[in-house]
């Protein structure tokens, strides 16, 4: 008997067993569709964490002030943050970076115009070279300029929520907000701009210089990003940042040099991680599936005595009837798998249209792309679950003494 007429008799026994097999399958094709599931909510994560950093710029570099990384007993060596200094420093010492900004966030606090009035913006004092590294676009006006910053002028760059709010017109070019303690002119209009979860809808940007000398002084800045030239590998760039503070500090580990991709990748390992762990958890299901398996064989073996005898009487030798039994078996597992694939596509359809419709996490939606490779992983892991709890009720009905198979009632 070859092994494609042992395939068509386990399909005949599915058939004329529906509810018994499909009660057996359940195991497997919960757990094919569970593995699948996860692996393509996982992908899809990735994928959308992927999208949102390059929509961001995935090659810009972040330094930090951070002198909890310095070792036990060490100070910082007089060094209190970052200022505007340090930047003029890291473009003169490392000649591998493109540009660089300063970002100084200030304290929160009403903007205001005539008698409208917005509780919550987000206020940064920032230059020229901001909306380069962050891929920000204005709908309307421009960007701050050098002119501004050299000119330390009352200017600033809003985001579509503070336009709306503060103009119902939609006219704010050329008008004047108030924050406390100083007045800005509008000459630009930032593009919407969604980032996982967080909004540039309610940003107010004016120069660093004119918040340093006209509004906090100092020269302090919270963080400060910059970016390779052309040709220059991001690591490379933070390897020099990171020796060329060193040097500054004096060997004090007082400053974070972080990237978006590094930071992406640590955030796709996570995630990775995470659905691998979960992913076999979702596969213990496969191992209660397989027993179901081998129950229901054994069963099998027990109801079909009389009809293994009759076979080995007519000449069916042992290795027959064990690949017969065992591709049963297999069989049962790779259509409960096939099952399970299919239920874990149409999940992913029924996903992706839902993220899609309430523009969750953006406004795409999810990504969820079907895991072909980790379906079909899963499916032949089932298959091989299948030939291994298949294995002793095939060696059970493979031993049958004819004789004795023929006298069973």
């Amino acid at each position: 008997m070859s092994l494609w007429q042992s395939f068509l008799i386990a399909l005949g026994m599915l058939r004329l067993h529906k509810l018994r097999a499909f009660l057996t399958m359940l195991g497997v094709i919960i757990g094919v569709m569970s593995v699948s599931i996860i692996v393509m909510v996982s992908y899809g994560f990735q994928s959308y964490m992927t999208g949102e950093f390059q929509r961001l710029g995935s090659d810009t570099i972040l330094i930090f002030y951070d002198p909890g990384r310095r070792e036990r007993g060490a100070t910082v060596g007089g060094i209190e943050g970052l200022t505007m200094g340090d930047v003029d420093y890291l473009m003169e010492r490392v000649q591998s970076l493109d540009i660089a900004s300063a970002i100084l966030q200030l304290p929160q606090m009403p903007v205001t115009y005539l008698d409208r009035e917005i509780t919550n913006p987000r206020l940064f004092a920032t230059d020229e070279n901001f909306p380069e590294l962050n891929r920000l676009s204005v709908i309307e006006g421009r960007h701050l300029t050098r002119q501004d910053l050299d000119g330390k002028a009352n200017v600033a760059v809003v985001g579509e929520e503070v336009r709306d709010r503060l103009f119902p017109d939609k006219r704010a070019l050329g008008k004047y907000i108030s924050l406390k303690g100083i007045t800005l002119e509008i000459v630009g209009v930032l593009e919407r701009l969604d980032i996982m979860g967080e909004t540039n809808a309610r940003d107010v940007l004016m120069p660093i210089s004119t918040a340093h000398s006209k509004y906090i002084g100092g020269d302090r800045v919270m963080f400060i990003t910059t970016r390779p030239r052309e040709g220059v590998s991001v690591k490379q760039a933070m390897d020099e940042v990171w020796q060329a503070l060193m040097l500054r500090s004096d060997n004090r580990r007082i400053y974070r040099v972080d990237s978006r991709e590094s930071i992406l990748a640590v955030m796709g390992t996570i995630i990775g991680v995470a659905g691998a762990i979960l992913a076999a958890i979702a596969a213990l299901s496969l191992l209660v599936g397989g027993i179901g398996i081998m129950n229901i064989m054994l069963v099998s073996v027990t109801e079909r005595t009389r009809e293994i005898g009759l076979r080995k009487a007519v000449g069916a030798k042992t290795g027959t009837v064990l690949v017969q039994f065992l591709v049963e078996s297999a069989t049962l597992s790779v259509v409960g798998g096939l099952i399970g694939m299919g239920i874990a596509y149409l999940f992913g359809q029924g996903l992706a249209l839902l993220t899609a419709a309430t523009s969750w996490p953006s406004k795409g939606g999810l990504p969820a792309t079907f895991p072909y490779y980790a379906a079909l992983a899963a499916v032949g892991f089932s298959a091989l679950i299948g030939v291994v709890f298949g294995l002793y009720p095939a060696v059970r009905a493979a031993k049958l003494s004819p004789i004795e198979a023929l006298r069973s009632e």
